[in-house]
């Protein structure tokens, strides 16, 4: 996803389609989990009846990039209702950032009960990447992977990138790359199909987006530029296109925000509001 792609690699065509529109239309350690969590009650009945607002914050272990480190993070009530969660960058990494395309994998804290989420790709892109210009600024690309890494490095097949979810689990105003790309122009390798909004803001400062494969979503993602993040960020929520269904039960963010946290010296992207799906 760097400069050095081909015009016709995958990305350009996954992330083609809110492009075509701007054109018509403009021209650490593992911690465990709290003594108090009371494991009798269900996911669905704690989403239900929140009793207890009081919240502890866990962290996946800390990966070292760029002179810093990055790590996962998820918030939760005592009673086990997911918050917030998100990625932590410390403020060290933004230092000269480097000139070449990173991808960051991240293990999620242990406690994750009622999330869809199964591990957090940080994509680091100093050239940006397809379409231009739409996202040519550097930015983050942040994946929260429904799926396994083992899977996720299984996505090889275009047929099956083509094979799109049923519509009742598209997100609102969200669509796959135009049909006119093929389909082994649709898929990123080892990612996925990106799904985008259909009404794209330019300039590009921070968008959220979805990918699929094999009938399925499988991720989401919130891309950030690094001018945002710095200078911009202040925690605002941002809401998340949601579809009628989710495909697997569990808690799902319907907000996204970008802020730093000047008690830990962290830039924070994160995903919230959780709701519970059947």
């Amino acid at each position: 996803m760097n400069k050095n792609i081909l015009p016709l690699s995958p990305q350009f065509f996954s992330y083609l389609l809110p492009f075509l529109f701007f054109v018509l239309f403009t021209g650490c350690e593992k911690e465990a989990v709290p003594e108090n969590m009371d494991s009798s009650l269900d996911l669905q009945s704690r989403a239900n009846n929140p009793a207890d607002s009081k919240t502890s914050t866990f962290y996946g272990p800390a990966e070292p990039f760029n002179g810093g480190v990055v790590r996962t993070m998820v918030t939760m009530t005592r009673d086990g209702i997911p918050v917030e969660i998100g990625v932590r960058i410390s403020e060290k990494v933004l230092e000269d950032l480097p000139l070449t395309h990173e991808i960051i994998s991240l293990d999620l804290p242990n406690k994750m009960e009622g999330l869809a989420f199964d591990h957090v790709d940080l994509n680091w892109n100093p050239g940006g990447h397809e379409p231009f210009p739409l996202y040519e600024e550097e930015h983050f690309d942040v994946h929260f992977y429904m799926v396994s890494r083992d899977y996720k490095m299984d996505i090889t097949d275009p047929e099956k990138g083509v094979d799109y979810p049923d519509e009742v689990y598209w997100p609102a105003n969200y669509a796959p790359p135009p049909p006119f790309v093929p389909a082994f122009a649709q898929l990123v390798p080892n990612m996925g199909v990106h799904w985008t909004r259909l009404d794209e803001p330019f300039p590009f400062t921070h968008t959220f987006i979805y990918g699929s494969y094999d009938n399925s979503f499988i991720f989401m993602e919130p891309m950030i530029t690094v001018d945002y993040l710095v200078n911009h960020a202040d925690g605002t929520d941002f809401a998340i296109a949601q579809p009628d269904e989710f495909e697997r039960s569990g808690y799902y963010p319907t907000t996204y925000k970008m802020y730093y946290d000047a008690r830990h010296k962290d830039y924070v992207i994160s995903m919230g509001d959780m709701v519970w799906y059947d």
